[in-house]
This record gives structure tokens, C-alpha cells and sequence, in this order.
């Protein structure tokens, strides 16, 4: 009999980062364990929390699970890359904290990825408000390095038809929380940058992906649920800033020199301009500028490894 290589879930290594997670931890970790058929693993990264959270993981006693205790919050990102280093499988699946895994996730994922050999990740329908509501059906990004989310905030209820006819359809990247990649061939997207802040790993990873020539495929019947908020800065403007500053690391690593400096310069004129009437963005502003320059030899370095590969930078397939 022939060896049958075809990919299964149960080549599945579920990565879940975690930082004062106290209060989603313990749901997003059940909702793997109780996958059938079961993920080879469930790795859980925490980045040093200093609330009940490795308390709460220490409560399990599964052997599916594999705890990696960092001591200090390095991160998203870092987080990521910690567990990729662990982990055993030949996919990888992200779930964040504050997400929960259903029965069709990695099932329906891994349908795709066996299908579409140019698949190199699976962007799943990420939902929230108990499944009612869109998170995000793929996304997307324009030519200055903004991501969309698409139907975020819709109704569930009055696209599920219109979601089916996007089944195996290209988008830019895969939403972070419920992402699944191939591993094999695209070795080179690790480890990822882990100055970036909070946000855009995703982003990058979804970059890298087209970059080495693979897809990442939206597949509306893999499903994740979110409950998001309880990581976020909970002042808007901080929000908006470490948003703005990843946006601008994101495009001066990938995106042509001339549109870096454009966008830099139209961003270094709306926070000068805001800070006419609230001081706090000209703070912003510097903090963001100190970060590009304190980081530009890595910046570069990232630029020079990234240039030469298939350029799909710019080339959103946004509808």
C-alpha cells in the first residue's frame, strides 16, 4: 500500500498566545481540546502575565497541551515565533486568547489546503457577538498599507449565500486570530519582525506568503469566534497610534521607497495638525518617528531579504 502523505488535521499544531488573559484563556484552550478529530497539539505561549493566567492553564492536565512561560511580553509576534520554534506539525493554526475554535475550523481548513497546492494559508470566516456578527470574511490591503477586514460588523445572517460564492478565492492576508499556514515551503516567513507592535503580524505574514509566490485562501465554512477588546488599549488615540506606527514600520519594509516617504509625510502632517488642538499627537508623532529610526538597520535588513522574491506588494486582490 502506498504511503498516504495527505495532510490531516491531526497534523495540526494550534499556536494560542497569551498575555493577562485571565478571563478568555481557559475558553479558547476547551474549545481546541474538544476538536474532533483532535489537533496533534495546542501550544499556549504566555508572554509573562502577571495576572491568574498560568494558574488557570496549570489547571489542564491534557497531554494535547504544551505551555511555553516567557518572562517577559515579547509581544504578538514574539509570541508567534515562540511556539513555531515548539511546534511539531506540518500546519500551523493561530488562535488568539480571546478567540474560540468550532468544529469546522481546522477540518475545513485543511480541506484547502489539500485541494490548492498553491495555498499557502487559509483566511477563516472570523466571527463575534456569539457568531451573529462578521469579524472579518479575508482581508484585504490598499496601496498605502491600511488593512480592511471585509464585512466587519454585518450581519452574519444576510451574507451566508454571498460568502459561499467567495469559497477559494485569493485575499492579501488571513485575520490573526484563526489563520492556518502550510509550513512547508514557506519556512522562510519565520521567525517574524517583532518590533512591529500589536497589530499588522498578521499583515506581514499574509505579505510574505504572496511574496513566495503561495495564496492565502478565504474559506468561509472554517469558522473561529472572537471576543475581542480585552487586550486593547482602551484610549482610542493609543489605539490609533500604535495602529499608525505598524502601518508605517509595514511599508517601509515591503512597499516601494517612494511610497514610505509619501505616506510618512502624510501621516507626520495629520498628527501635526491634530496637535494644534490636542498636544498628545505631536507626542505620538515623535514616538513614531524615534521608532522608525531606532529600528532602520532591521527595517532595511528586511527590505534587502524581501526585495528579490516574487513582488506582489501593491497588488491587492481587493474586490
Amino acid at each position: 500500500m502506498e504511503n498516504d502523505d495527505r495532510l490531516r488535521v491531526e497534523d495540526v499544531s494550534v499556536i494560542i498566545v497569551n498575555y493577562n488573559g485571565e478571563k478568555v484563556i481557559a475558553q479558547a484552550v476547551q474549545s481546541v481540546l474538544a476538536l474532533h478529530p483532535r489537533p496533534l497539539e495546542c501550544i499556549v505561549v504566555d508572554n509573562g502575565s502577571t495576572d491568574q493566567s498560568l494558574n488557570i492553564l496549570h489547571q489542564f492536565s491534557d497531554p494535547l497541551l504544551r505551555l511555553i512561560s516567557l518572562n517577559e511580553n515579547r509581544g504578538v509576534a514574539g509570541g508567534r515565533n515562540a511556539g513555531v520554534a515548539m511546534a511539531r506539525g506540518r500546519i500551523l493554526a493561530f488562535l488568539d486568547s480571546d478567540g474560540e475554535a468550532t468544529e469546522s475550523w481546522l477540518a475545513k481548513a485543511v480541506e484547502v489546503l489539500v485541494e490548492h497546492p498553491q495555498a499557502g494559508a487559509v483566511a477563516p470566516l472570523v466571527l463575534m457577538n456569539q457568531g451573529k456578527i462578521i469579524n472579518g470574511a479575508g482581508s484585504f490591503l490598499d496601496a498605502t498599507g491600511h488593512g480592511r477586514d471585509r464585512l466587519w460588523g454585518e450581519s452574519l445572517s444576510q451574507y451566508e449565500s454571498t460568502l459561499l460564492t467567495w469559497r477559494g478565492q485569493p485575499v492579501d492576508y488571513p485575520m490573526g486570530c484563526g489563520m492556518i499556514i502550510r509550513r512547508e515551503g514557506l519556512e522562510a516567513i519565520w521567525p517574524l519582525d517583532e518590533t512591529m507592535p500589536k497589530w499588522h503580524d498578521d499583515t506581514e505574514i499574509g505579505i510574505r506568503i504572496r511574496q513566495l509566490g503561495y495564496r492565502v485562501i478565504f474559506e468561509p465554512l472554517s469558522r473561529v469566534l472572537h471576543h475581542p477588546g480585552h487586550s486593547d488599549p482602551k484610549d482610542r488615540r493609543q489605539r490609533q497610534h500604535m495602529a499608525e506606527t505598524a502601518r508605517l514600520l509595514l511599508v517601509w519594509k515591503y512597499y516601494p521607497l517612494t511610497t514610505a516617504i509619501a505616506v510618512t509625510l502624510h501621516y507626520s502632517f495629520f498628527a501635526l495638525t491634530a496637535s494644534r488642538y490636542h498636544m498628545s499627537y505631536a507626542k505620538d508623532l515623535w514616538k513614531t518617528w524615534s521608532k522608525l529610526w531606532g529600528e532602520r538597520k532591521k527595517i532595511w535588513a528586511i527590505r534587502q531579504q524581501w526585495r528579490n522574491k516574487d513582488n506582489m506588494v501593491g497588488k491587492s486582490f481587493l474586490p
